[in-house]
């Protein structure tokens, strides 16, 4: 086939290029890189795209790379594709996936690194003789593994074959593991893992996690093999309804002596891994384990990484020995968790809750938040690792009626922030009430906390005014954490004038006009206010308190509902949000979440609390605690110094 317009080569990690006439780039100098799959891009500048339809390789391009010392082992190829051949783009994978097949681009003597991005799969040949080593990046994460021949679809890596040859439902170094026609198909050569995998347990599909509670279309290794099976080898056919049962590498099945199975947390730690033979040329097929709802993955599903090179004292000249004995982290998301703790206790009954028919048992689910949610609260997040990290915003009642429970809140290391004295609503106070009522909780908290004045704020039930901005800037308040102006990132917060009702005994005229809205930018002349986001969808006690007198409270709903909500707005964030769309410097994110001792501390609501921050703690170094104090110091000075303040 031949070459259509122009071809350009990238050479990775700023490495020098050797350049030749006819556009190939020799990346220099241990690598040349190809992709057998075209790929859509921008074009180069001068408005046109291209397309590249498959080529072989030019001999000289390999004359080239073994004179100057370097050892070919794939290609990158920055490929265009003009819009009038995107229709074209299915054969040429073909084509492309035939050709290293075929014309060897692939060959035995070649090592190739690559990732498995978490929740998902990858899929690539292996020819016979060549080694596997599948790397566990970041430890307990499950790989479900398959392999199939490349000439018959029938023919694949099956577990009940390995288990009845074997005859035993473990691994161990030097077993083989056999197709359906009961021939070796790998041999597992080297395990560094304390040697626990499983050969019983299916592929995870849709109708698993929706068996589990999931509402929706889950990641699943079911879809994934598949997807990336078909997009990868699109000439190669299997049932669309069928998967076989996986190789479960890493996974910890136990068997008890019941013959009962159970899920335990993976073995395998950091950077451990296991290297499998080819025993004939294969498909392997690999997935990332997206589990979260078990403790499969021993909570977040994190990436993998493999190698294929060629196995150590083959005659062919290998690369065993250019493999990393480490091989560096891909880059992850910076995420700051703002979790906060909202210690109403009695206080709420007696401002925003207050009503005529409020009674002892209305007073007395405060007076639990008091002497048992909170105390239930702090040793959970010291089991987790993060009392210490987290803010409470304690109302100056709560603070002086349950001294004992605060106090332990401050001894815990708990930053310590406002939330008026009686949960007062900002509409039931004049402004002179409000500027006492703030004065008195700043002189109960700064003796609370030994002399340190409290610089952040919550307003209670959000009920937030002009007045209220006004007072914490005149006593120079670091942050606010009440308005809902953005949902995952910190901002300036701004002073916007009071918007105007419409009253609608005037002519239509007097409201047909928009709303002004004040930039969130840093203000002149005046102390600037960081904003940290909140909001309903963020806590814990609309929908799971019951709040006789409240009207949009229910308490009724399932902890897996919130929980799922929660998931499903951080993994959006997670897979959206970033320093070039919406993130600082700082984190990609800022993730709030607000819970109650009145609320999370009740004893069927606690378990999903430590449940949601073990899944965030999943996500290792990428997910950080941090103090609402904390968080807003360090993007304040990010925007001084964007500013040429700091």
């Amino acid at each position: 086939m031949p070459l259509l317009g122009k071809l350009s080569i990238q050479p990775p990690n700023n490495q020098s290029a050797l350049s030749r006439e006819d556009g190939w780039q020799l990346i220099s100098p241990q690598f040349w890189r190809f992709s057998p799959q075209p790929r859509r891009a921008t074009g180069d500048g001068d408005g046109h795209t291209y397309i590249f339809t498959g080529q072989p390789l030019p001999k000289s391009l390999i004359s080239a790379a073994a004179s100057s010392g370097s050892r070919p082992a794939y290609w990158t190829i920055l490929i265009f594709i003009k819009a009038k051949l995107v229709h074209l783009l299915r054969s040429l994978t073909s084509y492309y996936s035939s050709l290293c097949w075929k014309e060897k681009i692939i060959a035995p003597s070649k090592a190739r690194m690559g990732l498995i991005p978490a929740r998902k799969a990858v899929a690539f040949p292996v020819k016979a003789g060549q080694e596997i080593k599948v790397i566990n990046t970041y430890g307990k994460q499950v790989v479900d593994f398959w392999a199939f021949n490349p000439n018959d679809p029938n023919d694949f890596l099956s577990m009940v074959h390995t288990r009845t040859i074997l005859l035993k439902v473990s691994l161990s170094k030097g077993d083989g593991l056999y197709s359906t026609r009961r021939k070796a198909m790998l041999i597992l050569t080297e395990d560094t893992t304390p040697g626990v995998h499983d050969i019983i347990w299916s592929a995870c599909d849709a109708e698993r996690y929706r068996m589990q509670g999931y509402d929706g279309l889950h990641d699943n290794c079911t879809d994934n093999m598949h997807k990336a099976l078909g997009n990868t080898f699109p000439d190669f056919h299997i049932a669309p309804d069928w998967v076989p049962d996986p190789l479960n590498l890493f996974m910890n099945v136990g068997i008890n002596h019941h013959g009962g199975l159970h899920i335990a947390p993976p073995t395998s730690e950091k950077g451990q891994y296991v290297t499998m033979q080819a025993q004939t040329d294969l498909i392997i097929v690999m997935s990332a384990c997206p589990q979260d709802m078990a403790p499969v993955n021993a909570g977040m599903p994190t990436d993998c990484e493999y190698v294929v090179s060629d196995a150590a004292g083959s005659n062919s000249s290998s690369l065993t020995t250019q493999i990393p004995a480490t091989i560096s982290p891909p880059h992850r998301r910076r995420v700051k968790v703002a979790l906060s703790f909202d210690f109403d206790a009695v206080s709420h009954w007696l401002g925003t809750g207050c009503h005529p028919d409020n009674n002892m048992a209305d007073y007395s689910s405060g007076i639990f938040a008091g002497q048992v949610g909170a105390f239930r609260l702090l040793n959970m997040l010291k089991k987790c690792n993060i009392a210490d990290k987290v803010t409470w915003f304690i109302p100056g009642h709560t603070i002086e009626t349950f001294p004992a429970a605060v106090k332990a809140v401050v001894d815990s290391g708990a930053e310590i922030g406002l939330h008026g004295y009686s949960h007062e609503g900002i509409y039931q106070m004049t402004e002179e009430q409000e500027t006492d009522v703030l004065l008195k909780c700043i002189d109960v908290a700064t003796a609370l906390c030994g002399g340190k004045k409290p610089r952040g704020y919550r307003a209670p039930m959000y009920t937030i005014r002009e007045t209220t901005v006004k007072l914490l800037r005149q006593h120079e308040f670091l942050y606010d954490t009440s308005l809902m102006h953005h949902d995952s990132q910190p901002y300036f917060t701004p002073a916007d004038p009071p918007i105007k009702t419409i009253d609608f005994s005037q002519p239509a005229s007097s409201w047909l006009h928009p709303t002004p809205i004040a930039a969130q930018t840093l203000p002149e002349g005046e102390h600037p206010l960081v904003e940290i986001p909140c909001g309903w969808y963020n806590e814990d006690m609309m929908p799971m308190q019951y709040l006789p007198h409240l009207a949009n409270s229910m308490g009724y709903v399932s902890t897996r509902v919130v929980e799922q909500m929660w998931k499903d707005k951080f993994m959006w964030l997670w897979d959206n949000a970033s320093v070039s769309t919406e993130g600082s410097a700082m984190a990609d994110f800022v993730f709030p979440i607000l819970m109650h001792p009145d609320t999370s501390g009740m004893s069927h609501i606690i378990g999903m609390s430590e449940r949601f921050i073990t899944w965030l703690q999943g996500f290792g170094d990428s997910v950080t605690f941090s103090k609402h104090e904390d968080i807003a110091t360090e993007w304040l000075a990010e925007q001084k110094q964007k500013l040429g303040l700091a």
